[in-house]
């Protein structure tokens, strides 16, 4: 339910407005009129942003704004945010909506908000919810307007008498108060919430309970002031009641979640203990660098008051470690020696001379981040931990805020003008045309849709979550925050991300692999050391499929031109892959410094000293910061600002503020001539925007160089236990090729040796029965039980044993899962067509036919079939059929500047954009042989739309050409091939 005023004078007559020099939210000196909104996310109900509604309700001169979303309260930080932008006044609240009620709260206070909080999620969670029934229990600290008769009779009990209003024409015997429900800007905005509220209702929650506001678009002073001229106390209440909601959200204190069984006064005591404890484990010998660094991070943590956080994520760590669970930090956290010595990482800072103020500063107001990474199977063990370890009331995940995107609009609209499900889907696919399905999609495309769960974000907090913030259902049955992970650190509480990595879960299971099929273990974090000169010989060929962040087409080239020889060099190449460095030239300029030992001078003779590892290139965000600090005397804390605005696409009037302050100022003090100053800015104005944190990527560098060492040391259990997580940017079929050009035998699925995961077979690997479609986990299951008690016999004491599903053994034959269970695949087949008999009922005949005379599948055969059953050629790569004459993709490195054909199989497609802002297209082809990278200049574009997505072999023909020892083609012409 909305509500509005006007207010005695516009805020273009009383001058400009008077804001808090430190909050930057207008005082409360100036005239506060109250009027409310609806905006997009009142989810399927409304359409326009808070952006749209703050500018258009300042363009009419309102200095006052309030949001009631529906049911909601998901858009109270990206509100709050831009009204203070904007210089005006936000007021919170929310529009209940229940089957039989249509309530508006206004918050007044903390209390209040609290409150509300938790009336949200009762409306959500509480499948017995009853607004009236629960009002007592939240009331305080809110201003509650009806129009509903019945149920004003209701809330005035509840309800003092100056925080219960109702519109004029109600009559009641309750305060009026001025208020319309405000929903739209303009025409278009109608037609748009017309069509949202289309789809709401065809969704699979239905249309859920209606308002019964219209659709009213926002008046100016004079038009609202006319509405309620023969009431002007009801003017005068919207106009008290705003000046009373003095909540601001932004102004919150942060509410850390807490450790269990640790008193407040002890906890940063047993933070110091755990840590020194730590130090001693992991170093033979504490020198005085590293305990200083230790008792200084420590000090920062106490001063900011951030010991309870770092406490919680120990006991996070210390559950996944007692469980065997792999983890490790990511991100900046990296960088702090906190982490390392409490075994959040296994990287240490000192040696990777990482910067723990680019985690942490004394200047720092927000709450860092630590994000970690678990093995992507049991990542849900850990948050199932944090609700039972908390308490299942003070643990919630984060929302992910589904917009609307081209494709999924388009489907939604189609089904919303009445199109038939065959045409929508067709409609979808296209993509792209004219009329009214595109157009209105066009306009829904950024709105919110609906909430979903954010892939690793969860907040805890001392006290129930309900209270602190919104709680909804999403749409797979978890319960989450109706804040994403922008709004629910500015709201006050804080996200620590769970995150899944399968790199971790490879290296972790290829260790047990190795374990238990080799005469010796692995101790990886001391055998597979930095140098490894295996391990480098993968990477500097790029022969690194499979290896952490460094499979990419890009990388390959990258970690080929680089010659990369140890762990520190790979972090750089994670580092110089960005986009930035190669649109600026900075990742050849990288390469002909570190390779070809090309001549170059530092700007300031200090920069060899703060640059000398990186050829004197800021490839780091920390490299900005240190040159802030040791070269033009910035404070710590005044660097991380600099850092952040060099790098960010902040206003201009704030980049040309520390342009004048940097060259100006400090580069002046500090004894740097104009023109050197000028010459270092230019630079970190160049690098910046493209830094990346140096803590991240050395420890991906880490896991990446880990992956590297068990594909050259330990090939057979890395391919295994690769398969077994597979997530890369290729299909599982590229990867089992590549085991098999390393000479690792790679065999189809079989009853009788396969398991649910891919297993050592002797030298080979056997494929796991879970890559044979519609075979579900519950079967595989019982298959694999049945035949650890005995091997099957043949089909029919397979069929006895397991009970399939219709249609699942059928493919298991003829993929050659059964071979020797019966005298052929066509045998067998045929035998499926009868029942299975039961050994001890008489038989007058036998109804199978156990003839050898049926010839076995030939071998096109079987690899059709292992192509449609299982997505992989076990029996012969089909680049082999082709028949097309063609180069294999290894011998392309003796054709170069030739013009060339190769076949084979579209691996991987993308589009990127040049620096002139047109397309191009890439695309890796895969053979028998390896990988090929074909490129498409932008005249060449619609070849590469031709082929991008086809699924059988095609051809390729260009020109061959060769840089950073990378071999690419330039396609001239391509197309299908037979």
């Amino acid at each position: 339910m909305k509500i509005g005023c006007c207010f005695e004078t516009r805020i273009t007559d009383c001058g400009s407005l008077t804001t808090d020099p430190q909050t930057h939210r207008p005082t409360k000196t100036m005239r506060t009129p109250l009027f409310t909104i609806k905006s997009y996310y009142s989810l399927l109900r409304a359409s326009v942003s808070v952006r749209r509604w703050c500018e258009a309700a300042l363009g009419f001169g309102y200095d006052t704004v309030a949001l009631t979303d529906t049911n909601s309260l998901s858009g109270a930080v990206d509100f709050s945010k831009t009204a203070r932008e904007l210089g005006m006044y936000p007021i919170l609240g929310a529009e209940i909506l229940t089957a039989n009620e249509q309530v508006l709260f206004l918050i007044k206070t903390e209390q209040g908000y609290r409150n509300l909080c938790r009336l949200i999620s009762a409306r959500h969670l509480d499948h017995q919810f009853d607004l009236i029934e629960f009002l007592p229990q939240v009331y305080q600290g809110l201003v509650c307007i009806c129009h509903q008769r019945d149920v004003i009779e209701r809330l005035k009990p509840i309800f003092a008498r100056e925080d219960l209003f109702a519109h004029p024409e109600a009559q009641m015997d309750v305060e009026p108060i001025a208020w319309r429900a405000f929903t739209i800007l303009e025409e278009g905005d109608m037609t748009v919430s017309r069509l949202l509220m289309e789809i709401r209702r065809l969704s699979g929650d239905g249309a859920g309970p209606h308002g019964h506001h219209g659709f009213n678009p926002l008046l100016g002073e004079r038009q609202w002031a006319q509405l309620f001229q023969s009431c002007p106390r009801a003017l005068d209440n919207a106009k008290q009641v705003a000046k009373r909601c003095e909540f601001d959200l932004l102004g919150r204190d942060v509410i850390f979640p807490r450790p269990k069984q640790i008193r407040a006064d002890q906890r940063h005591r047993e933070l110091a203990r755990l840590c020194h404890r730590g130090a001693a484990q992991r170093y033979t010998l504490l020198d005085r660098e590293i305990v200083k660094r230790l008792e200084s991070e420590l000090h920062t943590i106490e001063v900011h008051g951030f010991s309870d956080y770092f406490l919680v994520v120990c006991e996070i760590m210390e559950f996944a470690k007692a469980q065997g669970i792999p983890a490790e930090v990511r991100g900046s956290a990296a960088g702090s020696l906190v982490s390392h010595v409490l075994g959040f990482t296994r990287v240490c800072p000192v040696r990777n001379n990482l910067y723990f103020e680019r985690f942490l500063n004394p200047g720092r107001t927000d709450c860092p981040d630590i994000d970690i990474d678990f093995c992507w199977r049991r990542r849900d063990e850990v948050i199932r931990f944090c609700y039972e370890h908390w308490g299942e009331d003070h643990v919630a995940m984060v929302c992910n805020i589904n917009r609307f995107r081209k494709r999924g609009a388009i489907r939604d609209v189609a089904r919303a003008l009445g199109y038939p499900p065959d045409q929508v889907e067709q409609i979808a696919q296209q993509g792209r045309g004219h009329g009214p399905v595109y157009d209105l999609a066009e306009k829904l495309i950024g709105i919110p849709r609906h909430l979903g769960v954010h892939c690793g974000g969860i907040v805890i907090a001392p006290e129930p979550m309900a209270c602190l913030a919104p709680l909804t259902w999403s749409t797979k049955g978890v319960i989450i925050t109706q804040y994403d992970k922008r709004a629910v650190e500015p709201a006050g509480l804080v996200k620590i991300d769970l995150l899944a990595n399968r790199a971790l879960s490879t290296v972790h299971d290829a260790i047990e692999l190795i374990a238990r099929h080799y005469p010796a273990t692995v101790d990886i974090e001391d055998q597979a050391v930095a140098t490894d000169p295996q391990a480098a010989q993968v990477i500097s060929q790029g022969d690194s499929l499979g290896i952490f962040q460094s499979e990419s087409p890009g990388m390959r080239q990258l970690v080929r031109g680089l010659r990369v020889k140890n762990q520190r060099e790979l972090a750089i190449a994670l580092s110089l892959i960005r986009p930035g460095p190669a649109q600026g030239g900075m990742k050849a300029e990288y390469i002909a410094r570190h390779v070809h030992h090309k001549p170059f001078t530092y700007l300031h003779p200090s920069l060899e000293t703060l640059l000398g590892d990186t050829y004197g290139v800021m490839l780091y965000q920390e490299d900005v910061m240190r040159i802030a600090v040791e070269l033009a005397g910035y404070t710590v804390a005044e660097a991380a600002q600099f850092r952040s605005d060099v790098s960010k696409q902040v206003s201009s009037t704030r980049l040309q503020a520390q342009y004048e302050d940097f060259v100006y100022v400090r580069a002046e003090r500090a004894g740097l001539d104009r023109e050197t100053a000028e010459n270092i800015w230019n630079q970190i104005l160049q690098f910046a925007a493209y830094s990346f944190c140096k803590a991240h990527s050395t420890v991906y560098a880490h896991i990446a160089w880990q992956t590297a060492f068990l594909k050259a040391r330990y090939p057979l259990a890395f391919y295994c236990s690769l398969f077994n997580n597979h997530q890369g940017m290729y299909p599982m079929r590229v990867y089992v090729w590549d085991a098999i050009r390393h000479g690792i035998p790679v065999l189809p699925p079989h009853v009788n040796h396969s398991d649910s995961k891919w297993v050592i077979e002797g030298k080979r690997i056997r494929a796991s029965l879970g890559r044979v479609k519609g075979f579900c986990a519950d079967t595989i299951q019982t298959l694999v039980r049945e035949r650890r008690k005995r091997p099957f016999q043949d089909l029919h004491d397979l069929r006895m044993r397991v009970r399939f599903r219709k249609g699942q053994l059928e493919p298991l034959i003829a993929v050659g899962a059964c071979d020797g269970l019966g005298p052929s695949r066509p045998a067998m087949l045929k035998q499926m067509l009868f029942p299975p008999h039961d050994a001890r009922a008489p038989m007058l005949f036998d109804p199978y036919d156990r003839s050898t005379d049926q010839p076995e599948f030939d071998r096109l055969q079987k690899l059709q079939a292992e192509i449609e059953i299982t997505g992989i050629p076990f029996t012969f790569h089909p680049e082999l059929l082709i028949k097309v004459k063609h180069v294999s993709a290894a011998r392309l490195s003796g054709y170069v500047n030739s013009h060339v054909t190769i076949a084979g199989f579209i691996a991987a497609a993308r589009r990127a954009k040049t620096q002139d802002n047109r397309v191009m297209g890439f695309v890796t082809l895969e053979d028998a042989s390896g990988l090929a990278e074909v490129s498409f200049f932008p005249d060449q574009l619609e070849l590469y739309r031709r082929i991008a997505t086809c699924g059988g072999p095609v051809w390729i023909r260009g020109k061959v050409t060769e840089h950073l020892s990378s071999i690419t083609i330039e396609c001239t012409q391509c197309g299908q091939a037979a």
